[in-house]
């Protein structure tokens, strides 16, 4: 165990919030991976070419 008391130090920190309920204390952690950038990309690549489409046919 090297004296370590919880596995929550194991987690390396980034960005993360603590929500305080009365059972105890719920930490969210932000992380945004390049995965997720890329689809992000891709998903707004088409929904603006999407959108052009339609104004170029009128």
């Amino acid at each position: 165990m090297n004296g370590q008391s919880s596995n929550i130090t194991y987690v390396e920190m980034r960005e993360h919030t603590v929500i305080e309920t009365k059972e105890g204390n719920i930490v969210v952690i932000h992380e945004i991976t390049l995965g997720d950038v890329v689809i992000s990309v891709i998903l707004a690549a088409m929904l603006i070419f999407m959108v052009l489409e339609r104004f170029m046919r009128r």
